[in-house]
């Protein structure tokens, strides 16, 4: 049948439409997060929220959306050092369970994507300092390297470190600007350019070693 082929791939349909789904929801801002983080304020005491921001973390992540949104719930409530370990809990969990996901839903797919030079080429370019440079690169979708390691079957070891280092760095500088900004009623100190710098410098950074790394 002509559409054979075709059907063979809806999978990796599926996959693209929840990248896209979820740079949407992040794009037109549906997540309310200050309306939703008053509502919280009187939970702060309990020991069940961090579970529960981390497994809610889990289940957007999971499904191509923008868990990342949770930070603007953390950050508030919790200083830097309690929100790093909180954010990076909740995406390293999130980011398995989207691998794990992207990967069974696609692996009766990739049968002849495998032999491709484009699937090859992608596979080798995705090592463990470029996986690092694309976690900090600010505002780049998280869900599409959870998506693209899982279809990509990259080896769960450089996939998880990669992960943890870069929700680490960035869920502890993006707490340390965020929670005393909010404290002091400063919204407009929030994430200005200049703290983003350091996150871009070293994912540059990050990409020149791969570069030099390459050459060698």
């Amino acid at each position: 049948m002509p559409g054979r082929p075709l059907a063979r791939y809806w999978p990796l349909a599926v996959l693209a439409a929840l990248v896209l789904a979820g740079l949407a929801a992040h794009g037109l801002d549906l997540f309310e997060w200050r309306t939703v983080l008053e509502g919280m304020r009187g939970y702060r005491q309990h020991a069940w929220l961090p579970a529960a921001l981390i497994l809610l973390q889990v289940a957007l992540f999971t499904f191509g959306l923008p868990g990342s949104t949770v930070l603007w719930l953390v950050a508030p409530l919790y200083a830097p050092l309690a929100s790093t370990f909180i954010l990076a809990a909740g995406g390293c969990a999130g980011s398995l369970a989207a691998y794990a996901f992207a990967r069974r839903l696609s692996g009766a797919s990739l049968a002849q994507l495998r032999a491709s030079r484009g699937y090859r080429r992608l596979e080798r370019e995705s090592d463990f300092l470029a996986l690092c440079a694309l976690r900090l690169i600010p505002a780049f979708p998280h869900s599409a390297i959870n998506y693209a390691a899982g279809v990509l079957h990259l080896p769960l070891g450089r996939f998880l470190a990669s992960t943890a280092i870069g929700f680490g760095l960035k869920g502890y500088l993006y707490s340390s600007v965020i929670h005393p900004a909010v404290a002091a009623g400063r919204p407009a100190d929030l994430l200005q350019p200049v703290i983003l710098l350091p996150l871009v410098a070293l994912a540059v950074v990050l990409l020149a070693a791969k570069a030099l790394q390459r050459r060698r």
